[in-house]
């Protein structure tokens, strides 16, 4: 059995497509699941929400789909006079009656049993909630205690936007990472494949090339409330505390250290190499000034073949 799982899409199209086309060239799964986010954040929400009730054998529910459906709301999204209350508007606006109506009844979860006693479980953030992310520097009494109540082999869900895998006791776990907004230096949509074998579970994490431009410019282009942050974030590809989650990423999961993903502006060559690429801020950067090579081909589509790097699930 194979189990394609996309998650955090946020309304970014382009990269839905470039996803879904290659999980129906590259993968062939038996199942592909929406782990939740499907709307909120981007330039076409409607547009994805259709492709992916279209495309998917599942879809679940994440906690800006709560947000949208009006079940409940959190962090800023209750301040009255924020912007991203305002953007909720909008993409409500975008979605319709019927599909919020959708979006409100979506499951928490899915599991996939190819054999008893070895279920994969899916779901958004983790497996008690909506909201609290599985961050890979948690330490182990603090993983565990998402996971105590859980009988399965195999979890995956998103929510954080940075892929890695780990062990439970014997359960294998995975961030499958974002398909709209990678947040682990990497602009490229991140999906995850689950393959179950004689040894059990696999998970392989794959990232495919989209044009950035196109989902930068519509965001613009259709006048997104909080645009400008939006397109920032978008490109900014990581957190604050980068260094720490890839540091824990690599040590769970055997992911290989990160490169460059932006060129540099003209003349800041000099400056970026006498910078230790670990000791940089998050650049700032201008959407107008991305390099031609991300306007559709950033990077070869290429899996990042974990289980190669560190047979961990065994």
């Amino acid at each position: 059995m194979r189990v394609a799982i996309l998650a955090d899409i946020h309304g970014n199209l382009p990269a839905c497509e470039a996803v879904l086309e290659d999980i129906a060239r590259s993968v062939s799964p038996d199942y592909i699941v929406a782990a939740g986010d499907l709307a909120l954040r981007g330039a076409h929400p409607r547009e994805t929400v259709d492709l992916l009730f279209d495309r998917c054998d599942s879809v679940l529910m994440g906690n800006t789909d709560c947000y949208l459906a009006g079940n409940y709301l959190g962090g800023a999204y209750r301040e009255k006079d924020h912007w991203k209350t305002e953007l909720l508007r909008w993409t409500r606006d975008q979605l319709g009656g019927a599909l919020l109506e959708k979006l409100g009844a979506l499951p928490f979860s899915v599991r996939y049993t190819p054999r008893k006693g070895q279920d994969l479980f899916v779901c958004h953030a983790n497996p008690r909630n909506l909201e609290e992310s599985l961050d890979p520097t948690l330490d182990d009494v603090a993983v565990r205690r998402f996971f105590s109540h859980l009988d399965a082999a195999a979890c995956a869900f998103g929510h954080l936007h940075f892929p890695y895998r780990r062990r439970v006791g014997r359960m294998l776990i995975a961030d499958v990472a974002s398909a709209g907004i990678p947040r682990d230096g990497d602009l490229r949509p991140a999906y995850g494949v689950f393959t179950f074998t004689p040894k059990g579970w696999r998970v392989q994490i794959r990232r495919v090339r989209y044009p950035v431009r196109k989902a930068t410019q519509a965001l613009t282009a259709r006048r997104v409330p909080g645009g400008p942050l939006l397109v920032h974030k978008l490109v900014e590809a990581r957190y604050r505390h980068h260094n720490a989650l890839m540091e824990a990423a690599r040590r769970h999961s055997g992911l290989p250290p990160p490169g460059p993903v932006l060129r540099p502006p003209p003349g800041a060559a000099s400056r970026a190499a006498a910078t230790p690429m670990n000791s940089r801020p998050s650049p700032e950067v201008d959407p107008a000034s991305l390099p031609t090579d991300l306007d559709g081909t950033v990077t070869g589509a290429a899996p990042l073949p974990l289980d190669a790097l560190n047979d961990f699930e065994g």
